[in-house]
């Protein structure tokens, strides 16, 4: 039988592990370094986007109501107006656009222009709330 006989070959090692160095090494492999470009790129990207971004700012918001729009996204992203009191909201955005509607449950905030291509439209921040509290909060065309 085939496997009784001793074989002639010589018994061969294990494969040898890569060390954590050849890892690293991205001097003859474009994968990796196309890889590479490319997550830099997108960490360069993600932080120049995140430190240009505006915060909203009380201050700005009052002083330069031209300016309001770059800070909207913001506003959205951290959900900041969620369940303020109509007292916090005046503090914070001032009085709302018209005046008469203190006692409404609907308060309108001027913010520009929408900086899109195919719609060049007023838009106004809305904040809608119930029980004395914001619920909502939108971007709406302006009627104006």
């Amino acid at each position: 039988m085939l496997l009784d006989k001793p074989s002639l070959k010589e018994p061969t090692s294990p494969k040898k592990r890569k060390a954590l160095k050849d890892f690293f090494d991205f001097r003859n492999n474009q994968i990796n370094q196309i890889g590479l470009i490319f997550f830099l790129a997108f960490v360069i990207s993600t932080s120049l986007h995140y430190f240009f971004e505006s915060r909203f700012d009380e201050e700005r918001w009052k002083e330069n109501p031209m300016k309001r729009y770059e800070m909207v996204d913001d506003i959205f992203d951290r959900e900041l107006f969620l369940s303020n009191t109509k007292k916090e909201i005046i503090q914070q955005l001032g009085y709302p656009k018209n005046a008469y509607s203190l006692e409404s449950d609907i308060y309108n905030y001027y913010i520009g222009r929408e900086l899109k291509l195919s719609n060049n439209q007023i838009v106004q921040l809305t904040l809608v709330f119930k029980n004395g509290r914001v619920v909502e909060v939108s971007k709406t065309p302006s009627k104006e």
